[in-house]
């Protein structure tokens, strides 16, 4: 697996939980329209995988044993 695959597959992860935490927040408030806020969910199940395709390789490389000075 590249760096940029687990980058992505971390990023899902931290989606998924955003999108099941806001869930919640939309529950719990019931005197507000949910519109706003279900575009904000589907957008963090989109926007996290593709930051994590990109800063998987630069925390990749920021951690190799050639930059550790070994």
């Amino acid at each position: 697996m590249t760096a940029a695959i687990i980058g992505a597959v971390v990023g899902l992860a931290i989606g998924i939980a955003d999108f099941v935490v806001l869930g919640a927040a939309a529950r719990n408030s019931a005197g507000s329209r949910g519109g706003p806020l279900k575009i904000i969910r589907m957008m963090s199940l989109v926007v996290f995988p593709i930051v994590g395709w990109f800063v998987g390789p630069i925390v990749a490389s920021s951690l190799s044993t050639s930059s550790l000075g070994g």
